[in-house]
């Protein structure tokens, strides 16, 4: 046996497939099913049982795909203590985010990569449910997340890490009434034109706000924030925000967008997050990318 069986026996059963494992490890299903048989012969036991369906593990065969995960992990671990006695961090980080995250995500990429030049970091920008699905499926290390009820399914496989909670926001233009207002509650909001991020948690928001006090007047919903942005600033509809997203914003910063406290209103606050699979080892470098993440999230004042 060896450590590139071990590899293959660990991605089989993760994937549910020799297909899905060749795939992810760049090599043929040929070569992974004939080094998996030499090991099923040398252990005297199968490890899978192969159906129509997919490759399932069988059981004394989950127990050695746990042994060599464990051994998998340990060789990780030995390989990082050397890139520490050298001085010299590198690897991977495959980071896919949820929306509204690139508030003070610009700033923590600039200093990490100032001080580990040679980590490669792959940032992907999807909605908090296809990070969750990239993170069981193994196209990304680590997730930045909305944490709410409707996702639990989906997180049943990761360790989660609450980042802070923030408030939901009115987003207003400068030449709207509700600009000058130190609060606003439901009921003042139903008689203006409104836009909405078109993401799972922004429409059940919007649509839980409209069950509660009425249809509000929707322009139009999009994934495109800036147009959001940009149709807000010039006074033609107004928007709810999670405060932490808008706090960098330039619009905010030069004053065409004010942020207003929704009041009277629950949620009042949504979780943030940060996530990795249990199956994952946590890496120095992925480690080390989380600290400055964390770093600039912890000055937000929120």
């Amino acid at each position: 046996m060896n450590i590139e069986q071990f590899e293959y026996i660990n991605a089989i059963a993760k994937t549910g497939s020799i297909s899905a494992a060749a795939e992810q490890l760049h090599v043929s299903q040929a070569a992974i099913s004939k080094s998996v048989a030499r090991l099923e012969e040398e252990l005297g036991f199968k490890l899978f049982k192969r159906s129509r369906t997919g490759t399932a593990v069988t059981p004394r065969g989950a127990i050695v795909i746990e042994k060599a995960y464990r051994i998998l992990m340990t060789i990780e671990e030995i390989k990082e203590e050397a890139q520490i006695e050298k001085q010299m961090l590198d690897g991977e980080v495959r980071f896919s985010i949820g929306p509204n995250f690139m508030a003070v995500l610009t700033k923590s990429i600039i200093t990490f990569k100032q001080a580990h030049p040679n980590v490669e970091l792959t940032i992907m920008s999807k909605s908090t449910e296809d990070v969750l699905e990239d993170l069981n499926e193994d196209r990304a290390d680590l997730g930045l997340i909305y944490l709410y009820e409707q996702n639990e399914e989906l997180m049943k496989e990761l360790v989660i890490h609450k980042i802070m909670d923030s408030r939901m926001v009115v987003c207003t233009g400068k030449g709207t009434p509700l600009a000058s207002k130190k609060s606003v509650t439901p009921q003042e909001l139903l008689s203006y034109p409104f836009v909405n991020i078109d993401g799972k948690f922004s429409n059940w928001y919007l649509e839980d706000f409209n069950n509660k006090y009425g249809p509000v007047q929707l322009i139009f919903k999009s994934n495109n924030i800036e147009l959001l942005k940009r149709t807000i600033a010039q006074d033609m509809a107004i928007g709810i925000f999670i405060e932490y997203s808008m706090l960098n914003d330039p619009f905010v910063q030069n004053g065409d967008i004010a942020i207003v406290p929704l009041i009277d209103h629950e949620p009042k606050h949504i979780t943030l997050g940060w996530a990795i699979s249990v199956h994952k080892h946590f890496s120095i470098a992925q480690k080390e990318f989380i600290k400055h993440l964390l770093h600039e999230y912890h000055n937000l004042n929120v």
